[in-house]
């Protein structure tokens, strides 16, 4: 729960950040079209999934709120709210009657891209991990990420926290393998026993390799594979495998 809420906080953050960017800042007036098509359809939500609710003929005014994704969040002079495809957009007219152009999130913002963050699940050593994280590209090829997980073991619950430089060779290719290095921390809090041997916590680092996905949008599949090494203060450190699949979003 509290990973999905930091990734919720990664996540709305800068979005929101970037709807007052595209639209101008807060203190702007917010952007109106004009219908020029017979009708354009409103949607409850943000997918063709959400219902037909009202249509907007040609002639009227509509404001815009904001973006997500393909839709736009859209109000008219009645007060009243709903989505529109971006599609439908392209076809309306600005204030000086000019055909209105909004770009698409497509693949050459995705591989021009400055942040990602993501949502990632698999097994930490046969245990269940989740894990959130956000990226920032330093150059085409070099990025660097900040790593939070929990691990859910039978015998023990393990958080870690881990900064890796991350190497993409082909960052062109939609489906394009990488490279990550780097070191954190873990904390193992063993779970109630008969003898408790009390919790730990000790230093690790860690190499692996993986796949970045592009989808659409602003979505790519990420795919990983870490080898750890724990250091620990016994005879012999400790290893560990860990692989993990997820969802990421880039802006």
């Amino acid at each position: 729960m509290r990973l999905a809420l930091i990734l919720l906080l990664m996540l709305t953050a800068p979005l929101s950040a970037a709807a007052d960017w595209l639209w101008g800042g807060a203190d702007e007036p917010m952007p109106q079209v004009q219908v020029a098509e017979p009708f354009v359809e409103w949607r409850t939500g943000p997918a063709v999934g959400y219902p037909v609710f009202h249509t907007s003929e040609k002639g009227e005014w509509l404001t815009l709120r904001m973006r997500k994704t393909s839709w736009l969040k859209v109000t008219d002079r009645k007060g009243r709210e709903g989505w529109v495809h971006v599609d439908d957009v392209q076809l309306t007219l600005d204030g000086e009657g000019e055909q209105v152009s909004l770009s698409n999130p497509r693949f050459d913002d995705f591989s021009s891209r400055r942040w990602e963050a993501g949502l990632m699940m698999g097994e930490f050593e046969g245990a269940a991990v989740t894990a959130v994280y956000g990226g920032y590209l330093l150059t085409r090829n070099l990025s660097a990420e900040l790593w939070g997980s929990q691990v859910l073991g039978s015998a023990s619950e393990i958080r870690m926290v881990n900064a890796n430089i991350v190497h993409q060779p082909f960052p062109h290719w939609r489906i394009s393998p990488f490279f990550t290095l780097g070191v954190g921390h873990i904390f193992i809090e063993p779970k109630a026993t008969l003898a408790d041997p009390g919790d730990r916590d000790n230093s690790i680092g860690h190499a692996g390799l993986g796949l970045r996905a592009y989808v659409t949008d602003n979505y790519f599949i990420r795919a990983e594979v870490k080898d750890y090494k724990i250091f620990t203060n016994r005879a012999t450190n400790e290893e560990a495998t860990e692989w993990k699949i997820g969802l990421s979003i880039f802006f």
